[in-house]
């Protein structure tokens, strides 16, 4: 289930003459209470870009300020966060805005978005979340800032990797937590009131003593004692990882090669590979599975509809569909360790150790998702899947016209193009580009270079890789496209295989594979070689 949450960004509103409001209505990094947990949002985390966009007032659909699409709504992120800057309609509603702003009557802004990603962080007192890729839908000017929807804020702590004990015990440990805040703050201020002793005084420190053991032991019962001691020692989301892979992962013999992580821990596994892949983090669907092979419908031709008179019987035929089945291949990686790097670095030589493993699996994933060629333990590529569109060029890139027409094809199959994927070399060639008067094409403001460098192209995210050949391109609508996840994937280590040597063997494991259902869905644009 889709979850469409709401937050508040309560930073100024400005306004002028010309009925131009601006404000901030999403911050990065800024880490906020919501309900049972802590939140901040990623500065990377906005997906869809390209979108379009509605700026309302109060969230109300039927109360439109301005849109991207239109042009009357412009979103810019910087590191604050996204920057919006509407031009406030000539009617009763931009009027009546514009003067309540003016008047500070206005203050702070709220966004409505899907988040598709997330991560999770269990080392402090409360669980934090990041959202790491989220789709806005809405935003705009509030008169009250929003607050998140319990039932939808539930299902986002169960959508980490917690059980429904840990998440149980951390609501009950938050409760005790605001019972022992509201305690101390009237023992402060009785005391304020010179009143030290009494029946009353007393039974409220009693009172506090009671909630701060019932937190203790509600946090005890989230962890195991040496979980929880690894835990409070390690902050970053490899060390995480490895606090909470440690114990249940380690090997209990050179023949349990079928062990594997549990499927509560798998998205945390991917989600820590995302930011390396090109492919994960572009806003393909991603799929977790347990089966050996995922299948789903490919509309192969479209019902045939036609317009009818009363009591006239309806139109049938044109459909047509097929099964799509995708097999997630193995990728892995391992290496034998002395026991001493690990040891005489109190573990935390690990945390490195799997970071990078992670790092090579996105790679090594991102190769064949890219342009592998399917055989026998492979899986085919985007490049290399039947039916994707082709645009051959004649000659290298003069200036932005191919990928209109590259988006042009995608638009008439009601495609909508999301992410343009190259070579660095090809994107440093595209970057020379100029047009008749000398103007950088791809600068931010399609100025002179020192606008800055837009990293899109006609409003289309780009991102680069090297496992893209340096003549092909790849242009594609990636809510059309699946990363099929096996849940068996694993960062484990054991020291039985290196038992007579004094070693720790450690290896990261990963099954997946790309789906193409809607292969048209998909450009692949050719340049001639030089």
């Amino acid at each position: 289930m889709t979850d469409i949450e709401t937050r508040a960004a309560p930073q100024p509103l400005s306004t002028d003459e010309s009925r131009k409001l601006s404000g901030y209505a999403v911050v990065f990094d800024a880490p906020t209470r919501i309900g049972a947990f802590t939140e901040s949002i990623a500065y990377y985390a906005w997906t869809n870009a390209s979108d379009d966009v509605l700026a309302t007032w109060n969230h109300n659909p039927d109360n439109v300020l301005g849109r991207t699409r239109s042009g009357t709504l412009a979103l810019t992120p910087n590191k604050t966060g996204i920057r919006y800057d509407v031009d406030l309609p000539d009617t009763e509603l931009g009027r009546s805005v514009h003067e309540l702003t003016k008047r500070g009557d206005i203050y702070g802004s709220s966004f409505t978005f899907i988040c598709d990603e997330d991560q999770w962080d269990y080392s402090g007192e409360i669980p934090h979340r990041t959202v790491t890729a989220m789709r806005v839908i809405e935003l705009g000017p509030v008169h009250t800032p929003a607050y998140p929807d319990a039932t939808v804020s539930a299902r986002a702590l169960e959508r980490g990797n917690m059980s429904k004990v840990d998440i149980d015990a951390a609501r009950k440990a938050i409760a005790e937590s605001e019972r022992a805040d509201k305690l101390r703050a009237d023992i402060r201020t009785a005391e304020a009131d010179g009143e030290k002793r009494g029946a009353e005084l007393d039974e409220k420190r009693a009172e506090l003593d009671a909630h701060n053991h019932e937190r203790a032991a509600s946090l005890s019962a989230m962890k195991s004692p040496g979980e929880r001691s690894a835990i409070g020692r390690k902050a970053s989301a490899g060390d995480l990882l490895h606090a909470k892979l440690a114990e249940s992962r380690n090997l209990t013999s050179a023949g349990t090669a079928g062990a594997f992580t549990p499927a509560e821990f798998s998205k945390t596994f991917v989600d820590l590979m995302a930011p390396s892949s090109v492919v994960l983090s572009s806003g393909v669907n991603r799929v977790a599975t347990n089966a050996s092979e995922w299948r789903t419908p490919v509309v192969t031709s479209d019902f045939t509809p036609a317009f009818v008179g009363e009591l006239a019987d309806l139109p049938t035929g044109g459909f047509a569909a097929g099964l799509l089945t995708v097999k997630p291949m193995k990728i892995a990686t391992s290496e034998m360790l002395s026991s001493e790097f690990v040891n005489d670095s109190d573990g935390v030589s690990l945390n490195a150790i799997s970071r990078s493993m992670l790092r090579t699996l996105a790679l090594g994933f991102d190769k064949q998702a890219l342009t592998g060629t399917a055989g026998a333990d492979k899986f085919a590529g985007i490049s290399n899947t039947p039916g994707i569109q082709t645009l051959a060029l004649t000659a290298e890139p003069a200036d932005l016209a191919p990928f209109a027409e590259a988006f042009g094809m995608l638009e008439d199959v009601s495609a909508v193009p999301s992410i343009v994927v190259m070579n660095p070399a090809r994107w440093a060639q595209l970057l020379g580009l100029k047009d008749t008067t000398g103007r950088q094409l791809l600068s931010a403001g399609a100025g002179s270079g020192t606008d800055g460098i837009n990293r899109s192209i006609l409003g289309v995210p780009v991102k680069v890789s090297p496992y893209v050949d340096v003549n092909t391109i790849l242009v594609y609508d990636a809510s059309e496209l699946y990363a099929v996840i096996r849940k068996d994937a694993a960062f484990e280590t054991s020291s039985d295989a290196g038992f007579f040597k004094d070693g720790i063997g450690a290896r990261a494991i990963m099954r997946a594979a790309v789906a193409v259902p809607n292969a048209a869905a998909v450009v692949k644009l050719t340049i001639p070689a030089a």
